[in-house]
């Protein structure tokens, strides 16, 4: 997501030029969101993005060290609307053109994970399913296989631990308590022997 907000502004701006665009059709999204299912509501702030991991794409492999690696299937959801179904698909697959170029230029070399490789695998551009008399909403759907190096290693960890559990409380034996009682009228109320017993 970090990635996508850096370089969303660029990438937008070349697509408008390649297409031929007036600028500033492409708005860059402000509205990021990282969830397991992609939606929007009407009212919400469009265009909007959501990022979605869906867990693994394969099983995860090793090496004989023990060393795993992994292939994460993450989609990239951008929702938009217009006020006519040409100009919402015209911006809509923009949109995920951006998508896809930016994800694959990028993400292998501006975050801190051991990413082998990043393959463009799925795009789709579903209807969103808003009835508005004003506004055609559309989505571009664009999935993609990240393969991680190093994600565990099967022999490492520490030998020790380094923070120690601490010990369990022990059971108190007696308790003592000082009890003041004051008079909501300002004077002083001296407790008698029932206050004090319990």
């Amino acid at each position: 997501m970090n990635t996508l907000q850096t370089w969303f502004p660029t990438y937008l701006a070349e697509q408008e030029r390649q297409e031929n665009m007036r600028s500033g059709l492409l708005p860059p999204p402000q509205n990021y969101i990282n969830r397991n299912a992609f939606d929007t509501l009407e009212g919400e702030q469009l265009p909007k993005v959501v990022v979605i991991s869906e867990g693994l794409a394969a099983p995860p492999g090793s090496t004989g060290q023990g060393v795993y690696h992994a292939i994460w299937r993450v989609g990239v959801g951008v929702a938009t609307a217009a006020k006519t179904e040409e100009l919402a698909n015209r911006m809509v697959k923009a949109y995920g053109a951006a998508v896809r170029a930016l994800v694959l230029n990028k993400v292998p070399t501006t975050t801190d994970l051991n990413i082998i490789s990043v393959s463009w695998v799925e795009e789709t551009y579903p209807n969103i399913n808003i009835p508005s008399p004003i506004m055609l909403f559309k989505a571009a759907n664009v999935s993609f296989h990240i393969d991680v190096d190093d994600v565990v290693h099967r022999y490492g960890g520490p030998l020790t631990p380094t923070i120690k559990v601490p010990a369990a409380y022990p059971d108190a034996e007696t308790v003592e308590i000082d009890l003041d009682i004051i008079d909501p009228f300002g004077g002083e109320v001296t407790p008698s022997a029932d206050d004090t017993e319990g």
